[in-house]
């Protein structure tokens, strides 16, 4: 598997970051470019749409999740992008320099935007339908998959029957609640997840701010996934789990910064090193002391600069006697010292 792992270690920071931009747009080509533009300008590496295809994937019922004010068919009839809208925004993308991204909910949606995708992301709904998945290998391409909605167990069941069906995969951490709440995030799973395969792991993300994001980053997400919205006041299913411009902006800076911060080595740092020099403290006599006197722990203090015989050797100065007169505040050298 080494599309992923191409892909995500060409981009700044090691992390790829995928603006969603869902139903956001309602069906509009316009506020769906203003998103694409948001994207770009918070530095995103990806912008991604949905493609659905009413009849295709679901049955007609009152069913719905809590973030949808009418039956999700009703919504999408009005409010899902057609697929000449999404070849305009594909294009749009491609001017303005974004990978443009469209998760496919059903095979034939998926058919119909393969050439206009480098990859699918396949949403949490999906990611037991092994109908689907089966189907949808078929078509040869790279897929990242989120995990919401399933136990562990299921997704070790879903590695085992796929790790060597699908050539190029990765495996996004995922609760679908819209907002999670906090405690529900688990985010060291991401390390178990890591465990369980060697593919790429990312998190998609559906709280309401940026710190799960950043933490996931520091447990081994190299992929992120957040909801952007053009502002809090624009409504929309998933108003309450979008990040708008400004917030994005500022998430993507912080987890293309987080995995450069990793290191586990303890060392002095060039940098520290004239910081260190003016910051410790070296011995400093307290007192006069004279030529032949014992040094004992009343004749001396600590101040800086650190360019002398450091603090942390007061132990071994005490016992000497001074080879010379030493004034007060004068810094102790091992020359003026006996053995």
């Amino acid at each position: 598997m080494n599309f992923f792992e191409d892909l995500v270690n060409e981009v700044s920071g090691g992390v790829y970051v995928i603006a969603e931009g869902c139903d956001n747009h309602m069906g509009s080509t316009i506020v769906a470019k203003a998103l694409v533009d948001a994207a770009v300008d918070s530095g995103a590496d990806a912008i991604k749409f949905q493609h659905h295809i009413v009849e295709e994937e679901m049955l007609i019922n009152d069913l719905s999740s809590d973030n949808f004010a009418e039956p999700l068919h009703e919504f999408l009839r009005v409010n899902a992008l057609s697929l000449d809208q999404h070849y305009d925004l594909k294009a749009y993308c491609d001017s303005n320099n974004i990978t443009y991204l469209c998760t496919p909910f059903s095979y034939k949606a998926a058919v119909e935007i393969q050439n206009l995708v480098p990859f699918f992301k396949i949403g949490s709904g999906e990611f037991q339908d092994y109908w689907f998945i089966d189907r949808l290998t078929e078509l040869k391409k790279p897929i990242i998959f989120s995990t919401g909605m399933c136990d562990e167990s299921e997704v070790k069941g879903w590695i085992k029957r796929y790790s060597k069906s699908i050539e190029d995969f990765a495996l996004l951490n995922c609760i679908s609640e819209y907002p999670p709440k906090y405690e529900d995030l688990n985010l060291q799973f991401l390390e178990k997840l890591h465990d369980m395969s060697p593919c790429v792991i990312g998190h998609s993300d559906h709280s309401p701010t940026i710190g799960s994001s950043i933490s996931a980053v520091c447990l081994g997400a190299r992929i992120i996934e957040k909801h952007i919205t053009l502002s809090h006041f624009v409504a929309g299913p998933d108003a309450s789990v979008s990040l708008d411009p400004d917030e994005f902006k500022a998430m993507v800076n912080a987890v293309k910064l987080v995995r450069a911060t990793l290191g586990d080595s303890k060392i002095i740092q060039d940098k520290e090193k004239p910081i260190r020099d003016w910051a410790y403290r070296s011995i400093i006599a307290a007192r006069p002391i004279a030529a032949g006197q014992v040094i004992t722990l009343k004749d001396l203090c600590t101040k800086r600069p650190g360019n002398g015989i450091l603090s942390a050797e007061y132990e071994s100065v005490l016992g000497k006697k001074a080879l010379k007169d030493i004034d007060r505040n004068i810094a102790l050298s091992w020359e003026d010292l006996s053995e």
